[in-house]
């Protein structure tokens, strides 16, 4: 797995590294974008995922939104337009093989953004 890190206040503009040498994304400034290479069907968000997490990501994970079953959100402490973007490109392109993404866990910024934005309903919620 491929592990996408942003860290925005530290003037970075985001690193890859392998889950070895990477520490969990914990503190506010940092948001990340786990692909996973054994499944490429579950998508792992964690910290803040926002416009500059995606950006970070890159191609790789707009190529892979397309195959997503699956996305752990249960560590995400923000999320924006983009992070929800990615979450709705994901269930669409489920929705079209007719299928739908399981949310797994989904923290409550999350579950917040989806109410809002009445965008529950496209994701099998999983506690």
């Amino acid at each position: 797995m491929v592990v996408v890190r942003a860290d925005r206040f530290a003037g970075h503009h985001g690193t890859v590294s392998r889950p070895d040498e990477t520490a969990p994304a914990s503190s506010a400034d940092h948001g990340a974008v786990a692909l996973d290479g054994d499944d490429p069907t579950l998508l792992r968000l964690e910290g803040e995922v926002d416009l500059h997490a995606v950006e970070s990501a890159g191609p790789a994970l707009t190529a892979q939104l397309r195959d997503i079953e699956v996305v752990d959100a249960s560590g995400v402490t923000f999320i924006d337009s983009m992070g929800l973007h990615c979450l709705i490109t994901a269930a669409v392109a489920a929705r079209e093989r007719g299928a739908r993404v399981r949310l797994l866990r989904p923290s409550r910024p999350v579950l917040q953004m989806l109410e809002i934005t009445a965008m529950v309903d496209f994701f099998d919620v999983e506690d």
